[in-house]
C-alpha cells in the first residue's frame, strides 16, 4: 500500500504513517514515547522517551536498499539465525530483508499505541505487534501454516544506543553460562559484564538484563518471554573496519543485547500446527532520580 492508503486504513489515534528512506513507515505517537517501523522487514528503526537520549541505534552508514538488511534498531532474525542451513542462502534469515503488510493499530489496551505487521509465506505466518507507552514491547508471533511442527530459531536483534562503551556495563548475568563465539569456549560470566574487546556471546538464560549507561545517566532494563538465549555483540574495532554498513568508530555507541533461539547452544523454538509461539522482549528505561 502507499503511504497514503496505509493513512486511509489505519491512520489516526497517534498512528500516522511517513517515508523512511524510501520505505513506508508506520510512526506510534502518545503521552510517554515515541516508535517507528519500517515495512520493510517490520523493522522497529526508533524509540525515543522524553528526557532521555533515544533508546535505539541506527548507523550512520546503514544500507537502505531492497535486499539487504538495516544496521541497527531492531531487525527481526528469522527463520533461523546465524548462517543459512544447507541449501539456503543469507545470514539471519530473510524476513528482514521483506516487505510487511499492516495487520491492525491503534491506542493500546495497556495505554499507549500499537502497530501490528503480518509476514506470510508457504510455511509460517509471523504477527509482530510491537507497543510503545513508557515501555516498548515487542511481540512476535510464529504461526505454524502446516501439520507438522516448525523448527526455527531467530532472535528481536536490538541495537542499544549508549553514550559510550567504556560507561557502559551489562548486569544480571552473574553466575550464567555461555558460548563465546569469538574466542570458540565456553564459560561463565562472574560479577558485572564490562566490554574491553570484541564480544558475541551466547547466555543460556531465559532471565533479564539491565545495560548500565553512566553516561547517559540510565538504566536500560531487558525483559523477554519465549527466548531461552541472551545474544551480546559488539564488533570491536577490526570487525566495525571490515563491514561495509558500519562506521569505524561506531562500536564505541552501540550495543546489542537479543532475545533469541539460537541453534548453536541446542536452542530451537518449535511451533505446533494451530498452535503459536511467542518470542518477545519488554524494553523499559530507567532514569535515577
Amino acid at each position: 500500500m502507499t503511504i497514503e492508503k496505509l493513512t486511509e486504513h489505519f491512520g489516526g489515534n497517534g498512528v500516522s504513517f511517513e517515508d523512511f528512506h524510501g520505505f513506508p513507515a508506520v510512526r506510534l505517537t502518545n503521552e510517554y514515547s515515541s516508535a517507528l517501523i519500517s515495512l520493510y522487514g517490520g523493522h522497529v528503526v526508533e524509540f525515543i522517551l522524553p528526557d532521555t537520549e533515544p533508546v535505539l541505534w541506527m548507523s550512520k552508514k546503514s544500507l537502505f536498499q531492497q535486499g539487504s538488511p538495516m544496521r541497527g534498531g531492531v531487525p527481526i532474525c528469522f527463520p533461523w539465525f546465524g548462517a543459512a542451513p544447507q541449501g539456503r542462502t543469507g545470514g539471519h534469515g530473510f524476513v528482514r530483508n521483506q516487505m510487511w503488510e499492516m495487520s491492525a493499530a491503534g491506542i493500546a489496551p495497556e495505554g499507549g499505541t500499537f502497530a501490528t505487521l503480518h509476514f506470510q509465506n508457504d510455511d509460517f505466518e509471523l504477527f509482530y505487534t510491537v507497543t510503545a507507552n513508557r515501555m516498548l514491547t515487542l511481540s512476535l508471533e510464529v504461526v505454524n501454516s502446516g501439520v507438522a511442527d516448525l523448527e526455527f530459531s531467530g532472535s528481536l536483534h536490538t541495537y542499544f544506543n549508549i553514550s559510550d562503551i567504556e560507561k557502559t556495563t551489562v548486569e544480571n548475568l552473574d553466575g550464567v553460562s555461555y558460548l563465546d563465539t569469538v574466542l570458540k569456549q565456553d564459560d561463565i560470566q562472574h560479577g558485572t559484564l564490562h566490554i574491553d574487546r570484541e564480544i558475541d556471546r551466547i547466555y543460556r538464560t531465559c532471565g533479564s538484563a539491565r545495560i548500565k549507561d553512566t553516561g547517559f545517566n540510565r538504566i536500560i532494563h531487558v525483559d523477554k518471554y519465549g527466548s531461552d538465549s541472551t545474544v551480546i555483540w559488539n564488533p570491536w574495532v577490526a570487525k566495525s573496519q571490515r563491514m561495509q554498513d558500519f562506521g569505524d568508530e561506531e562500536f564505541r555507541t552501540m550495543l546489542c543485547i537479543e532475545a533469541a533461539k539460537v541453534p548453536l547452544t541446542g536452542d530451537f523454538g518449535i511451533a505446533a500446527g494451530g498452535m503459536p509461539y511467542e518470542l518477545r522482549q519488554v524494553i523499559r528505561v530507567e532514569l535515577p532520580d
